[in-house]
């Protein structure tokens, strides 16, 4: 069993970034799953929802709006899925703001290793050995989507609740850096043909336009800096998209299996 978990909190995303989510699974995963929510307020979503663990320091309560904070230390939670859901087989975490493009089946026998995004539209040959990106703790790891198999990652949920304070201290800027710095040998690529950045693009050199929808991979992600690099072109967020293709998909049609039932 294929088992997709989400995380909605608070205001930022309404309740249709889930609907369409789930929609996009129904749509693309053509093989049994589970699909969950967890959340603090279920109201308008249409799939299975559980009330996000009552856990400190991993409840946003415990560190919302606090300076340095790991805004997304509650991601830690989905890793200790099986035990909070008691679902067996393999786990696929999704970002609320990813679109899925195309068949996704292939996660299951992809999950037999865990597998986080690698930053490929990034200079990563240059950018690791940069002492800024050193010192700031800068990451090349990407985890809109994130898969692995049972219970291989519950060691990272254990590793943010005993070492909290030490690990929220050091990756104040999320999450992303923590996997790259803390679990890079833990962690295996998710192919790179499988995903792009809408505003990054997908390979370095060879592949950096920005803003464009592109067929062939899985999944768009729509990262966005909260301090962009002068110069850089604007980040979009997807409710802001125009581009028609992927509007299609994010919204569903007519002829999406979903739409039909």
């Amino acid at each position: 069993m294929m088992n997709f978990v989400c995380i909605k909190w608070g205001t930022k995303y309404e309740p249709h970034y889930v609907n369409n989510l789930y929609r996009m699974v129904q749509d693309n995963y053509k093989d049994d799953f589970t699909f969950t929510c967890f959340t603090d307020d279920p109201k308008g979503l249409k799939c299975d929802t559980r009330e996000i663990p009552d856990i400190e320091p991993l409840h946003p309560k415990f560190w919302f709006g606090k300076e340095n904070y790991c805004w997304d230390r509650s991601k830690f939670l989905v890793f200790n899925s099986h035990n909070f859901l008691g679902y067996d087989g393999k786990w696929c975490y999704m970002d609320l703001d990813v679109i899925i493009q195309n068949d996704i089946t292939d996660l299951y026998e992809l999950a037999l290793k865990p597998r986080i995004v690698h930053v490929k539209w990034d200079n990563w040959k240059k950018r690791i050995n940069e002492r800024l990106f050193i010192d700031i703790r800068g990451t090349l790891y990407n985890s809109s989507v994130m898969c692995w198999n049972k219970d291989q990652c519950e060691h990272i949920f254990w590793d943010a609740m005993d070492e909290d304070q030490q690990i929220f201290r050091t990756f104040f800027k999320g999450t992303d850096n923590y996997h790259f710095w803390r679990q890079r040998d833990f962690w295996n690529n998710i192919p790179f043909e499988w995903v792009y950045s809408y505003n990054r693009g997908m390979a370095h050199p060879t592949d950096l336009e920005t803003h464009k929808y592109r067929e062939e991979p899985k999944f768009c992600l729509f990262n966005v800096d909260s301090n962009p690099s002068p110069g850089r072109p604007k980040q979009i967020k997807i409710d802001e998209l125009d581009n028609e293709e992927l509007l299609r998909l994010w919204h569903g049609n007519n002829n999406s299996k979903s739409a039909r039932q």
